[in-house]
């Protein structure tokens, strides 16, 4: 099972591979227990969407950096 929101996957701490699965059937809850099937470490479904979220936040942050860098870029203002 693949866990992401849009372009950006969760991945395994231990090898970076992306592919999980559920421990015990059922509804999937942020306590769920999840294994990599790449290498078998268990994490949660709350901790492979918390990786998603900071993912998210480290792409923004260099986003906002790279905009710094550059410089403000938009129409010039009026006299």
């Amino acid at each position: 099972m693949l866990v992401s929101v849009g372009d950006i996957s969760a991945r395994c701490k231990g090898c970076g591979g992306t592919d999980f699965k559920v421990l015990r059937p059922g509804a999937l809850r942020f306590t769920s227990m999840m294994t990599c099937t790449r290498c078998d470490r268990v994490t949660t479904y709350f901790d492979l969407l918390n990786d998603i979220g900071e993912q998210a936040m480290s792409r923004a942050n260099q986003s906002l950096a790279n905009l710094k860098r550059k410089g403000r870029r938009g129409p010039k203002p009026k006299k």
